[in-house]
């Protein structure tokens, strides 16, 4: 009967520092592969797919503006804009009627979520500024960075009313520090037969 051999320690010493450089490696290629993210995202944050329909030379500007105007708002309020972002600039957005634009937020079945921002370059036949654009824009990007910001907590509309001057209305003369200037006296006419008896003495 053969008896069981006995381990041997050198192996069972290499096996445990093998594991433990196993472990330390595994570490440094985790912070590595960190401080990589890092510094991609630093210097090459996150960029929307932007499509435009319209002219070569229009497009590109638009995509160009829109673009910046995305990581700007997301750099403003201190967060990265989503990974997977498409903003879509085309003639007309419909959803029971015409809108401005229209944000969609669609989840698979991995679980990760990609959003759709759709902006419309006229609206019941109107052409949308650039302006306008970027307001629809920023309007969906709030909805896109709500999981990261949050929901708004309040929300107050603000409504400047500017009153327009009325058709015939008197022009308003320039006052200087709020003074009304003095009134002039009137200057009573000379009768003309005084000025001729003065011409003949």
């Amino acid at each position: 009967m053969s008896g069981r051999r006995k381990p041997n320690p050198l192996l069972r010493r290499g096996q445990r520092l093998v594991g433990r450089c196993g472990c330390v490696l595994h570490a440094a290629v985790a912070g590595c592969r960190r401080t990589l993210v890092g510094l991609l995202r630093h210097f090459w944050p996150n960029k929307p797919v932007v499509i435009i329909d319209g002219r070569r030379r229009q497009a590109r500007r638009l995509r160009d503006g829109l673009g910046r105007a995305a990581r700007g708002y997301a750099n403003a309020l201190g967060v990265e804009l989503p990974s997977n972002l498409v903003v879509v600039a085309q003639r007309v957005v419909h959803e029971a009627g015409q809108l401005n634009g229209l944000f969609q937020a669609f989840q698979g079945e991995d679980g990760m979520q990609r959003h759709v921002i759709l902006l419309a370059l006229s609206v019941n036949g109107r052409q949308v500024s650039e302006d306008e654009l970027l307001a629809a824009l920023r309007a969906g990007l709030t909805r896109a960075l709500e999981d990261v910001i949050g929901k708004a907590v309040r929300s107050v509309p603000i409504d400047l009313e500017v009153p327009r001057a009325k058709a015939g209305a008197p022009i308003a003369e320039f006052r200087p520090n709020g003074h009304t200037p003095p009134a002039e006296p009137e200057r009573s006419a000379i009768p003309i037969q005084r000025i001729e008896d003065q011409r003949v003495s």
